[in-house]
């Protein structure tokens, strides 16, 4: 077992304390919007030229420094956060799942991941943020530490603090995940990577995480923490933790219903990734004129489970789930699923990648090396993250409760859903790229908007008015999304001119023409929705 002195060597120390002056509270955190990144795959060192392959599972050479060279690229889309990789010391060597290139299988909680760089490389990227106003957030793995094998598992001194057998739970796999003590007590991973579960009941297994959490703020001034794997944790852990880390932090509770993933925010002080969103957001946008009701039905069952939807992370890729791309085809329906997260309740997270358009599968596929695009800030979809963070800071600029008020989402038609969450109201259409032009009628009712309201779509920068009641009529072109803001509140959006249009106006210009309509959901994304429920955690 380890002392509390051990535990206050954790990380290397600054030689002086610096307060972290722009660490986020939940307040602040809400007008943020999140760019995720795998370390190893979105920057490394020009020097390195070898060959990447996702599906071989090794490192690449991604580095912090690295990423701190490419924080232009990330914040001329407008990200002004970056979510990393765990950066403690995983194991090593080739395993029968590969290399732990990802950052999620722990050795030593007290060591820092040499692959990735140094202490002083890691406080350098959080400077680099923070002198261009941009924040850090690091993912944290609490929940267990990896080995190569279950069946001869042994603490040791390797494992830095948890070096003793009380420190584990006893070995178990988990079988039945709707077992809740199966779930925190036995063990994920398999028979060629074991993730030996930490016994977090334990006063002094818990004494040292909120001592580290503490010191890892505070040691790399960190603006926030995602956690790993929260579920497979008693939730009367977390509130202490979370206290300890002094800093906003986003929690994965990989599980899509609501009634389940509420109380981790209203009791356990986490604010989960809104997984409950996430599963119908994707069968309503995997191919033309899905049916949008569930997604409705959802927001709505969101709002009565949870204390604060507005604090919900609020994504639709990320490193554990198949990219949405690597099912969808349609230009417009990518587009349309892509804009939810953006204009509706909670924090946005977008991947890396998602901008270049990486169709990558299950993991390890979804962890292709972003070099290789060579940070084209040309692209279509580049400018098109770029649009909607324009479109989400105007309307936050424009109004003081835009990032807490919650969202209407209801339905215009059997293809079209309108989000409303003023000032900012969004048009998203089911139809595909394929579709002809149709029109919706946003009434005075939902908008708020007066007779002769100048209104901007920040997808396409036509310029809209609204009739003598007030109602907006909207030309849905090749079923691209719609988003409105009134123009004389558009702050940066359509900086470069926009283009007025008459009569019931055009919501969006096209230019997806003669792409092909998504045929629906392959394979591999339907293996994911089957965890709709009990949200079967993958290995990392």
């Amino acid at each position: 077992m380890f002392t509390t002195a051990q535990a206050l060597t954790l990380l290397p120390l600054l030689a002086s304390f610096v307060p972290s002056a722009l660490a986020l509270d939940a307040t602040a955190m809400r007008s943020k919007s999140v760019y995720q990144l795998v370390t190893d795959r979105f920057a490394r060192n020009s020097s390195v030229t070898t060959t990447c392959n996702a599906a071989d599972r090794k490192y690449c050479g991604g580095t912090w420094s690295a990423v701190a060279g490419q924080l232009d690229y990330i914040k001329g889309m407008g990200f002004d956060t970056i979510w990393i990789s765990p950066v403690v010391d995983n194991i090593g060597g080739s395993t029968g799942e590969g290399e732990a290139y990802h950052g999620y299988w722990t050795l030593d909680t007290n060591s820092l991941n040499s692959n990735f760089g140094t202490a002083d490389d890691l406080k350098a990227l959080s400077t680099a943020l923070h002198n261009k106003g941009m924040y850090l957030m690091v993912d944290v793995v609490v929940n267990h530490v990896a080995a190569t094998s279950s069946a001869d598992f042994a603490p040791s001194a390797a494992y830095g603090p948890f070096s003793a057998q009380d420190d584990f739970h006893p070995f178990c796999w988990i079988t039945d995940y709707t077992n809740q003590t199966q779930v925190e007590e036995c063990w994920l991973g398999d028979s060629a990577v074991a993730l030996p579960d930490l016994n977090t009941e334990s006063a002094t297994v818990k004494q040292f995480w909120n001592t580290w959490i503490t010191q890892l703020v505070s040691n790399y001034t960190l603006d926030a923490v995602r956690i790993d794997t929260v579920k497979h944790i008693s939730q009367s852990f977390w509130p202490d933790f979370v206290n300890a880390a002094g800093v906003f932090n986003q929690g994965e509770v990989l599980n899509g219903d609501a009634t389940y993933v509420g109380p981790y925010q209203n009791t356990a002080k986490v604010n989960p990734f809104n997984y409950p969103i996430y599963y119908p957001l994707v069968r309503a946008f995997n191919g033309t004129n899905q049916n949008l009701t569930e997604l409705t039905a959802m927001v709505s069952t969101v709002k009565s489970s949870f204390n604060d939807p507005t604090l919900l992370g609020s994504f639709l890729n990320n490193h554990d789930n198949p990219r949405f791309e690597s099912a969808v085809s349609d230009t417009s329906l990518i587009k349309n699923a892509h804009t939810y997260p953006l204009v509706s309740d909670g924090i946005p997270y977008v991947y890396y990648g998602s901008e270049a358009g990486f169709k990558g599968g299950n993991d390890p596929d979804n962890r292709e090396p972003l070099w290789t695009t060579s940070y084209d800030t040309s692209s279509d979809m580049y400018k098109f993250f770029a649009s909607l963070n324009a479109a989400r800071a105007a309307a936050g600029a424009a109004s003081s409760s835009f990032y807490t008020n919650q969202a209407t989402v209801s339905t215009l038609s059997s293809t079209a859903l309108l989000v409303n969450k003023s000032p900012l109201i969004s048009v998203l259409s089911t139809t595909g790229s394929s579709a002809s032009d149709a029109s919706v009628t946003i009434p005075s009712s939902s908008s708020g908007w007066a007779k002769g309201t100048k209104v901007i779509d920040a997808v396409s920068c036509n310029e809209l008015t609204t009739d003598d009641s007030g109602n907006l009529a909207v030309t849905v072109s090749k079923g691209l999304p719609v988003v409105l803001i009134e123009s004389s509140k558009k702050g940066g959006v359509c900086a470069n001119g926009t283009t007025s249009s008459t009569g019931s106006g055009s919501g969006s210009s096209s230019k997806s023409a003669g792409e092909k309509t998504a045929s629906g959901m392959g394979l591999v994304m339907a293996g994911v929705l089957s965890a709709a429920v009990f949200g079967v955690q993958a290995l990392i």
